[in-house]
């Protein structure tokens, strides 16, 4: 029997039935599982081998914990994190889901308009936050008129050292986390882009973490020891060694890659840098089982191809998202590594994973391997309907349209933000992808109806690009999208209405190089620049994207891109 069946062309699932009142929140779990794992070993710093125990770092996030709690720092309030990947990158997260505080991290290499806008937003009462970082942090919490203390990771003179947190607490060996008895409450917030603004805080509640956790059973059939066995058979085999992690904590599937960590006791292995030929290498060394990769880290690890005096046979399970990865690629990376299940994740940050392969389903595994296109089945816990955008009609199989959902992890909305435009009449949340499933129930991402943009998989508002050309005095008007690119996803093009007195004084690549100076690396206009005539509006004065994006990014492989 199966975990999901349709009812008038709407997907339902079987409920998850997870005992929440027993969970008493994501400290809660935290903190106990942590403590269950003993001596066992909770992260290895890839760089120099310096291992911790999840003991050790229980004791770090407690002692952080009390300290907080000692600042004044209460249930409900923001704590913001800016680190690269080290052993105690993670303290201050779980010391604030321990006292029922709200973290909320960023990455050292957003640009300095992301990092003012995000700071700006959330107004974190705490930063902890790397040398390299100091200065930006230091700069917009002044911008934005706040008093927030600042922590540093390493030796510091003028501000505080994080040495100060780890220290001894009288009542360190008494502590207890917070409970918490609705699962509803915000517990975290990661941040997204909008679709045509900057990043927006989005507010994730504690049942997100308990639905994406090996916490949850196997759903209900006619054999359930049978499937039960299954999935615990394949939760043993895949957990075991180490989990390599290269996002900062600023990215939801590292936030979740710490949870899996501390409900399977499995190891993280911290890398701030990737670096194709160096990750095979780190695979064998410490027997990696699984890790997380963006399209265009497996790009580059296919153009590097594997070393011939690796194996790699420690390697369960490769997990992809946040863009689409092509089937050439995939194809490729299978061949480098046969034994391996390359699993594409695919979600939204609002919501959770949508879609997915049960892991422990031979057959599924199998699909995808001859089928790359496809991204796996309904979640259980969720409710699915394909809408046309235009009509508003309910769309059947092999039918393409939004999806929109309707789940318990759906976010909690944004952070002192207007969320409301993101729900249909119905109550049902709009993805702004376009999807379709077949009559098995398997689903297809075509599309996104978003305007943001994503390369390597870094969130690109094209906000961020056109602020930065309506500095230039030449610009009057532009629009930047996406130009498709197989191996990097999007490639940023601006499309420019220049003022009278510029036109034939000006060349595309100029403007080019002004942006190049202006923004972050990911961010360069590497689809090149285009001067039209003028940009075409909708009656209620908005940019029609879609009508600029078939008459300029037709024919695109055939251009030249920027480097």
């Amino acid at each position: 029997m199966s975990h999901h069946w349709i009812e008038r062309n709407i997907i339902r699932t079987e409920d998850l039935n997870i005992p929440c009142g027993d969970l008493k929140g994501v400290g809660n779990v935290f903190f106990q599982r942590l403590k269950s794992h003993g001596s066992k070993i909770a992260q290895i710093q890839a760089a120099t081998g310096e291992k911790d125990s999840f003991e050790s770092l229980l004791q770090r996030s407690v002692r952080t914990a009390i300290a907080l709690q000692k600042r004044g720092i209460k249930k409900g309030d923001i704590v913001t994190g800016c680190s690269d990947n080290h052993l105690n990158a993670c303290v201050p997260i779980l010391a604030s889901f321990f006292i029922g505080a709200i973290p909320c991290s960023l990455d050292p290499t957003l640009s300095n308009i992301e990092m003012e806008n995000l700071i700006a937003s959330v107004k974190p009462k705490i930063v902890f936050t790397i040398k390299e970082s100091l200065e930006s942090v230091v700069r917009y919490t002044k911008a934005a008129g706040l008093e927030s203390e600042i922590v540093v990771f390493g030796d510091t003179e003028q501000y505080t050292p994080f040495s100060e947190f780890l220290q001894p607490q009288p009542e360190e060996d008494d502590f207890a986390p917070i409970t918490v008895e609705d699962s509803s409450e915000t517990c975290v917030i990661y941040f997204s882009s909008g679709t045509s603004g900057f990043p927006k805080g989005i507010c994730i509640n504690h049942y997100y973490y308990y639905h994406h956790s090996p916490l949850i059973p196997p759903a209900k059939n006619n054999d359930v020891d049978v499937q039960r066995q299954m999935y615990e058979n394949y939760i043993r085999k895949n957990f075991t060694t180490s989990f390599l992690t290269y996002g900062s904590m600023y990215w939801n599937s590292s936030g979740m890659g710490l949870f899996l960590s501390a409900i399977t006791g499995v190891t993280r292995l911290l890398s701030s840098d990737f670096n194709a030929k160096e990750f095979w290498y780190l695979v064998d060394k410490y027997s990696v089982s699984g890790v997380f990769l963006t399209p265009y880290q497996i790009t580059e690890l296919v153009k590097c191809g594997k070393p011939s005096d690796v194996s790699c046979e420690s390697l369960v399970r490769i997990n992809t998202g946040g863009s689409s990865l092509s089937k050439r690629i995939t194809f490729e990376l299978q061949e480098l590594l046969p034994e391996t299940d390359i699993v594409p994740c695919y979600g939204q940050t609002e919501v959770g994973i949508l879609a997915s392969f049960q892991l422990h389903n031979k057959t599924q595994r199998e699909l995808y391997k001859k089928d790359p296109d496809v991204v796996g089945m309904p979640m259980r816990g969720v409710t699915y309907k394909i809408v046309d955008p235009e009509t508003e009609e309910i769309l059947g199989p092999n039918c393409p349209g939004e999806l929109r959902v309707k789940s318990k992890t759906v976010m909690n909305g944004y952070y002192n933000r207007d969320f409301s435009n993101r729900y249909d009449k119905d109550g049902w949340f709009r993805t702004g992808d376009v999807v379709q499933y077949d009559e098995d129930c398997y689903f297809y991402v075509v599309d996104r109806l978003k305007e943001m943009l994503k390369y390597r998989g870094w969130h690109i508002p094209p906000a961020i690009l056109e602020l930065e050309l309506s500095h230039h005095p030449a610009v009057r008007q532009s629009v930047v999208v996406g130009r498709k690119h197989e191996e990097d996803g999007d490639h940023p093009m601006a499309l420019i209405v220049l003022e009278d007195n510029y036109k034939g004084k000006i060349s595309e690549q100029e403007i080019v190089e002004y942006i190049d100076k202006r923004v972050q690396e990911k961010q360069r206009l590497r689809g090149g620049v285009i001067f039209i005539d003028n940009i075409p509006l909708t009656p209620s004065g908005k940019v029609k994207r879609k009508e600029l994006k078939v008459k300029y990014c037709t024919g695109y492989p055939k251009r030249p891109s920027i480097q």
